[in-house]
Protein backbone atom coordinates (compact mmCIF):
# COMPACT_ATOMS: atom_id res chain seq x y z
CA UNK A 1 0.00 0.00 0.00
CA UNK A 2 1.03 3.65 -0.09
CA UNK A 3 2.11 3.56 3.55
CA UNK A 4 4.84 2.61 5.91
CA UNK A 5 5.69 -1.05 6.13
CA UNK A 6 3.23 -2.90 8.35
CA UNK A 7 3.92 -6.47 9.32
CA UNK A 8 1.05 -8.61 8.15
CA UNK A 9 0.70 -12.06 9.69
CA UNK A 10 1.60 -14.91 7.38
CA UNK A 11 -1.56 -16.93 6.99
CA UNK A 12 -1.91 -20.52 5.89
CA UNK A 13 -1.65 -21.01 2.18
CA UNK A 14 -4.85 -21.94 0.43
CA UNK A 15 -3.89 -23.94 -2.63
CA UNK A 16 -5.91 -22.41 -5.39
CA UNK A 17 -6.73 -25.01 -7.99
CA UNK A 18 -7.82 -22.58 -10.65
CA UNK A 19 -5.20 -21.49 -13.13
CA UNK A 20 -6.69 -19.16 -15.65
CA UNK A 21 -5.25 -17.79 -18.82
CA UNK A 22 -6.96 -14.81 -20.36
CA UNK A 23 -6.32 -12.62 -23.35
CA UNK A 24 -3.95 -9.71 -23.17
CA UNK A 25 -5.76 -6.37 -23.12
CA UNK A 26 -2.78 -4.12 -22.65
CA UNK A 27 -1.34 -1.30 -24.63
CA UNK A 28 2.23 -0.68 -25.51
CA UNK A 29 4.64 1.85 -26.86
CA UNK A 30 8.34 1.36 -26.16
CA UNK A 31 11.74 0.88 -27.70
CA UNK A 32 11.56 -2.76 -28.69
CA UNK A 33 15.27 -3.36 -29.06
CA UNK A 34 15.97 -6.04 -26.44
CA UNK A 35 18.32 -5.36 -23.53
CA UNK A 36 21.57 -7.30 -23.67
CA UNK A 37 20.85 -10.93 -22.90
CA UNK A 38 17.07 -10.50 -22.98
CA UNK A 39 15.25 -13.33 -24.71
CA UNK A 40 11.67 -12.71 -23.54
CA UNK A 41 9.44 -9.82 -22.58
CA UNK A 42 9.80 -11.10 -19.02
CA UNK A 43 13.54 -10.50 -19.19
CA UNK A 44 12.88 -6.95 -20.34
CA UNK A 45 10.50 -6.37 -17.41
CA UNK A 46 13.27 -7.47 -15.05
CA UNK A 47 15.70 -5.14 -16.82
CA UNK A 48 13.33 -2.20 -16.38
CA UNK A 49 12.98 -2.91 -12.66
CA UNK A 50 16.74 -3.34 -12.28
CA UNK A 51 17.33 -0.02 -14.04
CA UNK A 52 15.77 1.67 -10.99
CA UNK A 53 18.17 0.13 -8.46
CA UNK A 54 18.87 2.44 -5.49
CA UNK A 55 16.04 4.83 -6.37
CA UNK A 56 14.48 5.98 -3.06
CA UNK A 57 11.29 4.67 -1.55
CA UNK A 58 8.63 7.41 -1.59
CA UNK A 59 5.08 6.92 -0.38
CA UNK A 60 2.67 7.65 -3.25
CA UNK A 61 5.67 8.14 -5.52
CA UNK A 62 6.27 6.64 -8.93
CA UNK A 63 4.13 5.36 -11.74
CA UNK A 64 4.24 4.11 -15.31
CA UNK A 65 6.62 6.87 -16.42
CA UNK A 66 9.16 6.48 -13.62
CA UNK A 67 9.90 7.75 -10.11
CA UNK A 68 8.16 10.86 -8.74
CA UNK A 69 7.82 12.75 -5.47
CA UNK A 70 4.63 11.42 -3.89
CA UNK A 71 3.91 14.46 -1.76
CA UNK A 72 4.97 12.89 1.55
CA UNK A 73 7.98 14.20 3.44
CA UNK A 74 9.70 11.25 5.07
CA UNK A 75 13.15 9.83 5.65
CA UNK A 76 14.93 9.51 2.32
CA UNK A 77 12.19 11.25 0.36
CA UNK A 78 11.17 14.89 0.05
CA UNK A 79 10.35 17.52 -2.58
CA UNK A 80 13.82 17.19 -4.08
CA UNK A 81 13.60 13.38 -4.32
CA UNK A 82 11.82 11.07 -6.73
CA UNK A 83 11.04 7.50 -5.90
CA UNK A 84 8.72 4.50 -6.00
CA UNK A 85 6.44 2.91 -3.45
CA UNK A 86 5.51 -0.71 -2.91
CA UNK A 87 3.22 -0.89 -5.96
CA UNK A 88 4.53 1.66 -8.44
CA UNK A 89 7.82 -0.09 -9.26
CA UNK A 90 5.85 -3.01 -10.69
CA UNK A 91 3.59 -0.58 -12.53
CA UNK A 92 6.62 1.05 -14.14
CA UNK A 93 8.41 -2.13 -15.19
CA UNK A 94 5.32 -3.82 -16.64
CA UNK A 95 4.16 -0.73 -18.51
CA UNK A 96 7.54 -0.02 -20.05
CA UNK A 97 7.55 -3.43 -21.75
CA UNK A 98 3.90 -4.36 -22.29
CA UNK A 99 2.11 -1.03 -21.98
CA UNK A 100 -0.34 -2.56 -19.51
CA UNK A 101 -1.28 -0.04 -16.80
CA UNK A 102 -1.64 -1.81 -13.45
CA UNK A 103 -3.91 -0.30 -10.79
CA UNK A 104 -2.29 1.48 -7.86
CA UNK A 105 -4.92 0.63 -5.26
CA UNK A 106 -4.13 -3.01 -4.57
CA UNK A 107 -6.70 -4.35 -7.04
CA UNK A 108 -6.30 -6.17 -10.36
CA UNK A 109 -7.33 -5.54 -13.92
CA UNK A 110 -10.22 -7.72 -15.00
CA UNK A 111 -9.27 -10.42 -17.48
CA UNK A 112 -5.62 -9.57 -17.99
CA UNK A 113 -2.70 -11.93 -17.61
CA UNK A 114 -2.06 -15.47 -16.39
CA UNK A 115 -2.61 -16.07 -12.68
CA UNK A 116 -0.08 -18.33 -10.94
CA UNK A 117 -1.55 -19.33 -7.57
CA UNK A 118 0.45 -19.74 -4.36
CA UNK A 119 1.64 -23.23 -3.49
CA UNK A 120 2.44 -24.95 -0.21
CA UNK A 121 6.04 -23.73 0.05
CA UNK A 122 8.23 -20.92 -1.27
CA UNK A 123 10.30 -23.51 -3.14
CA UNK A 124 7.18 -24.66 -4.96
CA UNK A 125 6.19 -21.05 -5.63
CA UNK A 126 9.49 -20.16 -7.24
CA UNK A 127 9.45 -23.34 -9.34
CA UNK A 128 6.36 -22.03 -11.13
CA UNK A 129 7.63 -18.49 -11.71
CA UNK A 130 9.53 -16.94 -14.60
CA UNK A 131 11.57 -13.73 -14.56
CA UNK A 132 9.24 -10.82 -15.22
CA UNK A 133 6.25 -12.23 -13.33
CA UNK A 134 4.70 -9.81 -10.84
CA UNK A 135 4.46 -11.27 -7.34
CA UNK A 136 1.87 -10.04 -4.84
CA UNK A 137 1.85 -10.06 -1.07
CA UNK A 138 -0.12 -9.14 2.03
CA UNK A 139 -3.77 -9.95 1.40
CA UNK A 140 -5.39 -11.62 -1.59
CA UNK A 141 -4.62 -11.50 -5.29
CA UNK A 142 -7.39 -8.91 -5.70
CA UNK A 143 -6.57 -6.91 -2.55
CA UNK A 144 -2.85 -6.96 -1.87
CA UNK A 145 -0.44 -4.72 0.03
CA UNK A 146 2.87 -5.19 -1.78
CA UNK A 147 4.18 -6.23 -5.17
CA UNK A 148 7.49 -6.79 -6.92
CA UNK A 149 9.09 -8.14 -10.07
CA UNK A 150 10.36 -11.70 -9.88
CA UNK A 151 13.98 -11.69 -11.09
CA UNK A 152 14.70 -15.43 -10.99
CA UNK A 153 16.62 -17.55 -8.48
CA UNK A 154 14.19 -16.65 -5.72
CA UNK A 155 14.94 -12.90 -5.96
CA UNK A 156 12.41 -10.06 -6.26
CA UNK A 157 12.96 -6.44 -7.28
CA UNK A 158 10.81 -4.20 -5.08
CA UNK A 159 10.49 -0.91 -3.20
CA UNK A 160 9.90 -2.22 0.29
CA UNK A 161 9.72 0.61 2.82
CA UNK A 162 10.99 4.02 3.98
CA UNK A 163 14.76 4.34 3.86
CA UNK A 164 15.05 1.13 1.82
CA UNK A 165 15.71 2.02 -1.83
CA UNK A 166 14.82 -0.20 -4.77
CA UNK A 167 16.76 -3.44 -4.47
CA UNK A 168 16.25 -7.20 -4.50
CA UNK A 169 14.86 -9.25 -1.63
CA UNK A 170 14.40 -12.97 -1.52
CA UNK A 171 10.99 -14.59 -1.68
CA UNK A 172 11.85 -16.26 1.63
CA UNK A 173 12.55 -12.91 3.31
CA UNK A 174 9.36 -11.32 2.00
CA UNK A 175 7.36 -14.31 3.23
CA UNK A 176 8.42 -13.46 6.82
CA UNK A 177 6.71 -10.07 6.43
CA UNK A 178 3.74 -10.77 4.19
CA UNK A 179 1.53 -13.65 3.23
CA UNK A 180 2.12 -14.58 -0.42
CA UNK A 181 -0.89 -14.03 -2.71
CA UNK A 182 0.44 -15.48 -5.96
CA UNK A 183 1.73 -13.96 -9.20
CA UNK A 184 0.44 -12.75 -12.54
CA UNK A 185 2.29 -13.05 -15.84
CA UNK A 186 1.36 -10.01 -17.90
CA UNK A 187 3.59 -10.99 -20.78
CA UNK A 188 3.39 -13.76 -23.34
CA UNK A 189 6.28 -16.20 -23.11
CA UNK A 190 6.03 -17.13 -26.79
CA UNK A 191 5.96 -13.57 -28.10
CA UNK A 192 9.22 -12.98 -30.01
CA UNK A 193 11.17 -9.79 -29.50
CA UNK A 194 11.54 -8.39 -32.98
CA UNK A 195 13.54 -5.20 -33.33
CA UNK A 196 12.47 -2.98 -36.18
CA UNK A 197 14.46 0.23 -36.35
CA UNK A 198 12.42 2.11 -38.96
CA UNK A 199 12.99 5.83 -39.20
CA UNK A 200 9.97 7.99 -38.43
CA UNK A 201 7.44 8.77 -39.62
CA UNK A 202 5.69 5.40 -39.63
CA UNK A 203 2.66 5.59 -41.91
CA UNK A 204 1.01 2.19 -41.77
CA UNK A 205 0.39 -1.11 -40.02
CA UNK A 206 -0.79 -4.39 -41.56
CA UNK A 207 -1.51 -7.61 -39.64
CA UNK A 208 -0.93 -11.17 -40.81
CA UNK A 209 -4.22 -13.00 -41.47
CA UNK A 210 -3.70 -15.37 -38.53
CA UNK A 211 -2.88 -12.62 -36.04
CA UNK A 212 0.63 -13.97 -35.52
CA UNK A 213 2.43 -10.78 -36.44
CA UNK A 214 2.37 -7.48 -38.27
CA UNK A 215 4.32 -5.23 -40.60
CA UNK A 216 5.09 -1.53 -40.23
CA UNK A 217 6.03 0.80 -43.05
CA UNK A 218 7.47 4.30 -43.05
CA UNK A 219 7.10 7.17 -45.50
CA UNK A 220 10.38 6.23 -47.21
CA UNK A 221 9.07 2.76 -48.03
CA UNK A 222 11.08 0.79 -45.48
CA UNK A 223 9.28 -2.18 -43.89
CA UNK A 224 9.80 -3.99 -40.59
CA UNK A 225 8.29 -7.38 -39.78
CA UNK A 226 7.30 -8.49 -36.29
CA UNK A 227 6.12 -11.78 -34.81
CA UNK A 228 5.50 -14.35 -37.53
CA UNK A 229 5.34 -11.70 -40.27
CA UNK A 230 7.97 -12.19 -42.98
CA UNK A 231 9.82 -9.25 -44.49
CA UNK A 232 9.41 -9.70 -48.25
CA UNK A 233 11.26 -6.54 -49.18
CA UNK A 234 10.76 -2.79 -49.28
CA UNK A 235 11.51 0.44 -51.11
CA UNK A 236 14.13 1.48 -48.57
CA UNK A 237 16.96 3.38 -50.22
CA UNK A 238 15.12 3.77 -53.51
CA UNK A 239 13.92 7.00 -55.06
CA UNK A 240 10.18 7.63 -54.72
CA UNK A 241 8.09 10.16 -56.62
CA UNK A 242 5.82 10.52 -53.58
CA UNK A 243 5.94 9.27 -49.98
CA UNK A 244 4.44 5.93 -49.03
CA UNK A 245 0.95 6.33 -47.57
CA UNK A 246 0.04 2.80 -46.48
CA UNK A 247 0.96 -0.90 -46.31
CA UNK A 248 -1.64 -3.62 -47.02
CA UNK A 249 -1.32 -7.38 -46.53
CA UNK A 250 -2.41 -9.86 -49.18
CA UNK A 251 -5.36 -12.00 -48.02
CA UNK A 252 -3.11 -15.05 -47.48
CA UNK A 253 -0.36 -13.10 -45.72
CA UNK A 254 2.24 -14.15 -48.26
CA UNK A 255 3.07 -10.61 -49.28
CA UNK A 256 2.03 -6.99 -49.15
CA UNK A 257 1.57 -3.85 -51.18
CA UNK A 258 2.97 -0.42 -50.49
CA UNK A 259 0.93 2.44 -51.90
CA UNK A 260 2.35 5.93 -52.37
CA UNK A 261 0.52 9.23 -52.15
CA UNK A 262 0.57 9.52 -55.96
CA UNK A 263 -1.08 6.10 -56.26
CA UNK A 264 2.13 4.29 -57.14
CA UNK A 265 1.95 0.60 -56.19
CA UNK A 266 4.92 -1.51 -55.07
CA UNK A 267 4.45 -5.27 -54.68
CA UNK A 268 6.32 -7.74 -52.48
CA UNK A 269 5.94 -11.48 -51.86
CA UNK A 270 2.86 -12.88 -53.57
CA UNK A 271 1.23 -9.46 -54.00
CA UNK A 272 0.32 -8.91 -57.64
CA UNK A 273 0.56 -5.69 -59.61
CA UNK A 274 -2.75 -4.83 -61.29
CA UNK A 275 -2.23 -1.18 -62.10
CA UNK A 276 -1.73 2.16 -60.39
CA UNK A 277 -2.24 5.90 -60.73
CA UNK A 278 1.48 6.59 -60.45
CA UNK A 279 2.44 9.16 -63.07
CA UNK A 280 -1.14 10.38 -63.47
CA UNK A 281 -2.37 13.79 -62.37
CA UNK A 282 -4.72 13.35 -59.40
CA UNK A 283 -7.07 15.90 -57.89
CA UNK A 284 -6.03 14.78 -54.39
CA UNK A 285 -3.41 12.47 -52.89
CA UNK A 286 -4.06 8.75 -52.39
CA UNK A 287 -4.52 7.98 -48.70
CA UNK A 288 -5.55 4.32 -48.58
CA UNK A 289 -5.83 0.97 -50.31
CA UNK A 290 -7.91 -2.18 -49.88
CA UNK A 291 -7.54 -5.60 -51.57
CA UNK A 292 -10.27 -7.80 -52.96
CA UNK A 293 -11.00 -11.06 -51.13
CA UNK A 294 -8.88 -13.18 -53.50
CA UNK A 295 -6.03 -10.66 -53.64
CA UNK A 296 -6.30 -10.35 -57.41
CA UNK A 297 -7.29 -6.73 -57.34
CA UNK A 298 -7.47 -3.65 -55.18
CA UNK A 299 -9.03 -0.25 -54.72
CA UNK A 300 -7.23 3.02 -54.02
CA UNK A 301 -8.91 6.00 -52.38
CA UNK A 302 -7.87 9.65 -52.52
CA UNK A 303 -8.52 12.29 -49.89
CA UNK A 304 -11.32 13.77 -52.03
CA UNK A 305 -13.12 10.41 -51.84
CA UNK A 306 -12.26 9.33 -55.37
CA UNK A 307 -11.87 5.57 -55.80
CA UNK A 308 -9.70 3.78 -58.37
CA UNK A 309 -10.29 0.08 -59.14
CA UNK A 310 -7.69 -2.36 -60.48
CA UNK A 311 -7.62 -6.09 -61.25
CA UNK A 312 -10.85 -7.84 -60.26
CA UNK A 313 -11.89 -4.99 -57.97
CA UNK A 314 -15.35 -3.71 -58.97
CA UNK A 315 -16.03 0.02 -58.77
CA UNK A 316 -19.06 0.47 -56.49
CA UNK A 317 -19.04 4.25 -56.29
CA UNK A 318 -17.12 7.01 -54.56
CA UNK A 319 -17.31 10.45 -53.00
CA UNK A 320 -15.16 11.91 -55.76
CA UNK A 321 -16.64 15.18 -57.01
CA UNK A 322 -19.03 15.46 -54.06
CA UNK A 323 -18.91 17.92 -51.18
CA UNK A 324 -17.14 16.57 -48.10
CA UNK A 325 -17.14 18.14 -44.68
CA UNK A 326 -13.73 16.62 -44.05
CA UNK A 327 -11.23 14.76 -46.23
CA UNK A 328 -11.34 11.00 -46.66
CA UNK A 329 -8.49 9.30 -44.79
CA UNK A 330 -9.00 5.58 -45.33
CA UNK A 331 -10.69 2.69 -47.10
CA UNK A 332 -11.73 -0.77 -45.86
CA UNK A 333 -13.04 -3.71 -47.92
CA UNK A 334 -16.16 -5.76 -47.22
CA UNK A 335 -15.18 -9.24 -48.43
CA UNK A 336 -18.74 -10.48 -47.93
CA UNK A 337 -20.31 -8.12 -50.43
CA UNK A 338 -17.39 -7.04 -52.57
CA UNK A 339 -18.04 -3.46 -51.54
CA UNK A 340 -16.08 -1.04 -49.40
CA UNK A 341 -16.25 1.77 -46.87
CA UNK A 342 -14.58 5.16 -46.95
CA UNK A 343 -13.90 7.02 -43.69
CA UNK A 344 -13.37 10.76 -43.38
CA UNK A 345 -11.30 12.54 -40.75
CA UNK A 346 -14.46 13.48 -38.82
CA UNK A 347 -15.43 9.80 -38.64
CA UNK A 348 -18.02 10.07 -41.37
CA UNK A 349 -18.57 6.72 -43.11
CA UNK A 350 -19.49 6.35 -46.76
CA UNK A 351 -20.69 2.86 -47.76
CA UNK A 352 -20.52 1.52 -51.29
CA UNK A 353 -21.97 -1.96 -51.75
CA UNK A 354 -21.42 -2.50 -48.02
CA UNK A 355 -23.77 -2.07 -45.02
CA UNK A 356 -23.61 1.07 -42.89
CA UNK A 357 -23.03 0.34 -39.20
CA UNK A 358 -22.59 3.84 -37.83
CA UNK A 359 -20.20 6.79 -37.75
CA UNK A 360 -19.06 9.80 -35.74
CA UNK A 361 -19.81 12.19 -38.58
CA UNK A 362 -22.16 14.28 -36.41
CA UNK A 363 -19.99 14.16 -33.27
CA UNK A 364 -17.26 16.64 -32.41
CA UNK A 365 -14.05 14.64 -31.97
CA UNK A 366 -11.02 15.67 -29.96
CA UNK A 367 -8.70 14.66 -32.79
CA UNK A 368 -9.18 13.65 -36.43
CA UNK A 369 -9.75 10.06 -37.50
CA UNK A 370 -6.94 8.69 -39.65
CA UNK A 371 -7.40 4.94 -40.02
CA UNK A 372 -10.03 2.24 -40.42
CA UNK A 373 -10.21 -1.56 -40.47
CA UNK A 374 -13.06 -4.08 -40.88
CA UNK A 375 -13.73 -6.90 -38.45
CA UNK A 376 -12.67 -10.36 -39.55
CA UNK A 377 -16.23 -11.34 -40.51
CA UNK A 378 -16.92 -7.96 -42.19
CA UNK A 379 -19.95 -7.40 -39.96
CA UNK A 380 -18.49 -4.25 -38.46
CA UNK A 381 -15.56 -1.89 -38.48
CA UNK A 382 -13.29 0.14 -36.24
CA UNK A 383 -11.59 3.44 -36.82
CA UNK A 384 -8.97 5.31 -34.85
CA UNK A 385 -8.18 8.96 -34.21
CA UNK A 386 -4.75 10.52 -33.95
CA UNK A 387 -5.05 10.72 -30.15
CA UNK A 388 -5.56 6.95 -30.03
CA UNK A 389 -9.31 7.09 -29.53
CA UNK A 390 -11.05 4.01 -30.95
CA UNK A 391 -14.59 3.76 -32.30
CA UNK A 392 -16.35 0.42 -32.87
CA UNK A 393 -19.48 -0.26 -34.92
CA UNK A 394 -21.44 -3.33 -35.96
CA UNK A 395 -19.99 -6.43 -34.31
CA UNK A 396 -16.65 -4.73 -33.68
CA UNK A 397 -15.71 -4.96 -30.00
CA UNK A 398 -14.24 -1.98 -28.18
CA UNK A 399 -11.20 -3.36 -26.37
CA UNK A 400 -9.73 -0.08 -25.16
CA UNK A 401 -7.96 2.95 -26.54
CA UNK A 402 -5.31 5.58 -25.88
CA UNK A 403 -7.87 8.38 -25.89
CA UNK A 404 -7.10 10.77 -23.05
CA UNK A 405 -3.54 9.49 -22.62
CA UNK A 406 -0.39 11.47 -23.32
CA UNK A 407 1.26 10.22 -26.51
CA UNK A 408 4.76 10.88 -27.78
CA UNK A 409 3.46 10.89 -31.37
CA UNK A 410 0.07 10.70 -33.09
CA UNK A 411 -1.54 7.36 -33.90
CA UNK A 412 -1.60 6.74 -37.66
CA UNK A 413 -2.97 3.23 -38.15
CA UNK A 414 -5.04 0.33 -36.86
CA UNK A 415 -5.19 -3.42 -37.57
CA UNK A 416 -7.38 -6.23 -36.20
CA UNK A 417 -5.99 -9.40 -34.62
CA UNK A 418 -8.07 -12.14 -36.24
CA UNK A 419 -7.10 -14.61 -33.51
CA UNK A 420 -8.41 -12.61 -30.55
CA UNK A 421 -10.71 -9.98 -32.04
CA UNK A 422 -8.49 -7.33 -30.49
CA UNK A 423 -6.44 -4.79 -32.34
CA UNK A 424 -3.16 -2.91 -32.60
CA UNK A 425 -2.57 0.79 -33.10
CA UNK A 426 0.66 2.28 -34.40
CA UNK A 427 1.98 5.78 -33.80
CA UNK A 428 4.10 7.76 -36.21
CA UNK A 429 7.16 7.12 -34.02
CA UNK A 430 6.67 3.36 -34.38
CA UNK A 431 5.13 2.82 -30.96
CA UNK A 432 2.64 -0.06 -30.85
CA UNK A 433 -0.45 -0.05 -28.62
CA UNK A 434 -2.12 -3.44 -28.31
CA UNK A 435 -5.61 -4.12 -27.02
CA UNK A 436 -6.49 -7.79 -26.42
CA UNK A 437 -3.75 -8.57 -28.93
CA UNK A 438 -0.20 -9.80 -28.27
CA UNK A 439 2.73 -7.43 -28.57
CA UNK A 440 5.33 -8.55 -31.13
CA UNK A 441 7.67 -5.57 -31.19
CA UNK A 442 7.78 -1.93 -32.23
CA UNK A 443 9.98 0.56 -34.00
Amino acid sequence: MHSHLTRIPVVGRAIIALLFVVAFAGVVSFDAHPAAGATTQGDLIVSEAASQANVPYCDYGGGINGPTYGGVNEAGCGPSNRGFDCMSLSQFAVYQVTGIVLPSDGSQLSGVGQFIPPQATIAEDTAGLLPGDVVFWGGTINSFAHSGIYAGNGEVWDALQINVPVQTHTMSFLSTIYSYDGAIRYWKASAPLTPGGLAAPIVGLAATPDGGGYWLANAAGAVSAHGSAVNYGSMAGQSLQAPIAHIVSTPDGGGYWLVAADGGIFTFGDAGFYGSTGGQRLNAPVVGMAPTSDGKGYWLVASDGGVFSFGDAVFRGSMGGQHLNKPVVGLAPDFQTGGYWEVASDGGIFSFGAPFYGSTGNIVLNKPVNGMTPTTDDQGYLFVASDGGAFAYGDAQFEGSMGGSALNAPVVGLAVDSATGGYWMVASDGGIFSFNAPFYGAD
